[in-house]
């Protein structure tokens, strides 16, 4: 069985993406058991320097401490199913989950790799993904999961202002233009200055640059 998201790398329609993955798996099973699980993993190496691996780290250590509770990372959108578990971006980076009013936000997270044309194409992937899943939820171990039951599901870029510059992209969200630096240096300081009883000032700012996302200028 092929990778679910073969051949869809260049693509930008989600419907087409969607009738690639049901030519690459006619016949949907997983062998994963967190498909679509909302979870937060915050281990992250204190040497680790990634921009884009500390923040998501950082949102996803802060929800497990109780300031930015609706978020999670790394949700799986296409493990088990053919090959993907193998392709390193069959995880969505951020999931910010309403229950009360069943709404999903999709979010791939960029800070300076690739290009925004690039995060664009990307996106939509882990849409046509959710909504093969939910079309085939009755074939996938997918029991238990609470946003197969979703009323509204969102699919965003999330970058700093400057990451879109030179760029028209009114579909993709930026930070506030005050959040232009990530507040930590390597994986050690995000630890330090979220895994913390009390929200510190780099902390806040964190939940802060996700609460005030807008529209890309």
């Amino acid at each position: 069985m092929a990778s679910l998201f073969a051949g869809t790398e260049n693509t930008e329609d989600m419907g087409r993406i969607y009738e690639r993955l049901e030519a690459n798996c006619p016949q949907p099973s997983s062998t994963s058991k967190a498909l679509w699980e909302l979870r937060r993993a915050t281990n992250i190496s204190d040497h680790s320097a990634n921009k884009e691996m500390m923040l998501e780290k950082a949102v996803a250590i802060l929800a497990n401490n109780g300031y930015m509770t609706k978020w999670f990372n790394q949700c799986p959108a296409a493990s088990g199913i053919g090959d993907s578990s193998r392709n390193r971006k069959s995880s969505v980076d951020l999931v910010h989950w309403d229950p009360s009013n069943k709404r999903a936000r999709l979010v791939e997270l960029k800070w300076a790799s690739d290009d925004p044309h690039y995060a664009l194409r990307e996106i939509p992937r882990y849409g046509a993904a959710y909504l093969f899943c939910r079309i085939y939820r009755d074939k996938l171990p997918l029991k238990g999961r609470s946003m197969m039951d979703a009323r509204h599901v969102s699919l965003e870029v999330a970058a700093p202002a400057h990451y879109y510059r030179g760029y028209d992209l009114a579909s993709a969200l930026a930070f506030p233009k005050d959040c232009d630096q990530i507040p930590f240096t390597d994986g050690e300081k995000v630890t330090q200055k979220c895994n913390t009883t009390g929200l510190t000032p780099d902390g806040r700012k964190v939940r802060d640059a996700f609460e005030g996302l807008t529209p890309a200028a």
